[in-house]
């Protein structure tokens, strides 16, 4: 691996940096509020500076995305129209209708749709007929979407709701933005790389569209920082379980793919449990302590994940969707389990372009740290384990999310690489690790390129 140095302390045998590798003992920290003012400073810079790209991309890119932005921007019209939850079978409102019949999709799929300004739409004609897919989330990310979206049309900058929606995807992306440096703190990365990180990860084709337009993926970065945040609070100071179980919860109320990131923080907790029990030299935390906090995590998916499903099923109307008509499958087929192992390491970027290259070379330079970890390091060092587990996820995690459709729904979709973007804060935070010397001017100079090669794209 070109970006490893081989007498770099970061990749020893035997690791030298006690964040990376042993739980640290307390040390003084500044205090709580001087921390607080800082991070709101760093989030309003990091917003002021994602603000200009997303309200740029919205005002040259009208049309809606294929990516189910259709039921997303429907989700916002029935919350304005006072429905705060979508129920399975309901149609979508005639303003959205008017939208995607005047918007159309990007890319575009859909071409035999009605002329705009028609007094009225039948939703038959419609994709899906017109009947809202977004009932299976739950409405957190819509709620809080639909909020900021009234925000900003309170300032005036616009009139539309779903491009105020869009508008207030800078936020998502300066959360998950901060949430990541927060990360890389915890994980002993150097100033310098964790920035050269940040403008890799802003500048990702994958995530760059999950900001641009209305999805839940939106949260995605922020869901994954937070989530391992978390997990590396607990393992330092052995308290923090309540946090543990918030993050299982926040996680699974956003979207139900989440559950990636979730049993991600779980194999790591496993995997250093099994190293406490194989060879506790080192290990402050007990393999029950470890168990114990993964309870912890799985208790409060588990408590997110079948809440919303009781409360869906209690609303939803019924019958059956052509979309889910469409999915529905009698078993799964090997060549359908086949063709979905390892799309999380795919880079993906919907709209071949100029990017794309960057694209792959970001997303294998990210995936690249996780064998360098593995093979590197001692196992004594967090960030093996981490590379462990998140190395696995990404190649079965894909087949999770089809058991579960199949068992949940008796339905078969192929897995977008999108879904496992929660995995991007961890191998960001361990590629990091290893940016320092002759490593990081390359680094730094990617990092400069690739978000010039988005403002390009946008502004020519």
């Amino acid at each position: 691996m070109m970006l490893v140095e081989g007498g770099d302390a970061e990749t020893s045998r035997a690791p030298t940096h006690p964040d990376l590798a042993l739980p640290a003992s307390p040390e003084p920290s500044p205090p709580r509020g001087s921390s607080a003012k800082r991070l709101a400073g760093l989030f309003l810079l990091l917003l002021l500076i994602c603000a200009p790209v997303i309200t740029l991309h919205a005002d040259r890119n009208r049309a809606l995305s294929v990516l189910d932005e259709f039921a997303y921007a429907d989700y916002l019209h029935k919350i304005d129209s006072g429905r705060l939850v979508v129920r399975h079978g309901d149609l979508s409102e005639q303003t959205t209708l008017r939208e995607l019949a005047c918007r159309g999709y990007a890319p575009s799929t859909w071409n035999d749709r009605p002329p705009c300004d028609a007094p009225s739409f039948d939703p038959g004609l419609f994709p899906n007929a017109g009947i809202n897919s977004a009932d299976i989330h739950p409405p957190t990310y819509f709620l809080v979407t639909y909020a900021g979206a009234r925000a900003v049309l309170a300032t005036g900058v616009t009139d539309d709701l779903v491009h105020a929606g869009r508008m207030f995807g800078a936020v998502w992306m300066a959360a998950g933005l901060l949430a990541l440096w927060c990360l890389l703190g915890a994980m002993g990365v150097n100033r310098w790389a964790a920035v050269c990180g940040l403008a890799l990860v802003a500048a990702g084709p994958m995530l760059l569209q999950q900001w641009h337009y209305l999805t839940p993926d939106a949260a995605n970065l922020l869901v994954g920082s937070l989530v391992m945040l978390a997990v590396l609070r607990w393992e330092r100071s052995g308290a923090g379980r309540v946090w543990l179980a918030a993050v299982g919860v926040l996680a699974m109320a956003i979207k139900a793919p989440n559950v990636i990131i979730i049993v991600t923080g779980c194999l790591y907790l496993i995997v250093r449990a099994v190293l406490a029990r194989t060879a506790p030299d080192g290990q402050t935390r007990s393999v029950r302590e470890y168990l114990v906090a993964v309870v912890s995590l799985i208790g409060g998916a588990a408590v997110a994940s079948v809440t919303w499903l009781a409360v869906r099923a209690a609303l939803a109307r019924p019958g059956i969707t052509p979309m889910e008509r469409d999915e529905r499958v009698g078993g799964l087929h090997p060549s359908q389990v086949m063709e979905n192992v390892a799309r999380f390491i795919t880079p993906w970027d919907r709209e071949p372009s100029s990017l794309y290259p960057l694209a792959v070379v970001t997303s294998y330079l990210l995936v690249g740290s996780l064998l360098v970890a593995v093979i590197a390091l001692s196992r004594r060092d967090r960030r093996y384990s981490l590379a462990l587990a998140t190395g696995a996820v990404l190649l079965a995690g894909p087949l999770l999310l089809v058991a579960v459709n199949f068992v949940v729904r008796g339905s078969y979709t192929i897995i977008e690489p999108r879904y496992g973007s929660t995995l991007v804060p961890i191998q960001c935070a361990i590629a990091a690790t290893f940016w320092s010397r002759r490593a990081l001017p390359f680094v730094t100079a990617l990092a400069v390129v690739a978000p010039v090669a988005v403002l390009f794209r946008l502004l020519v």
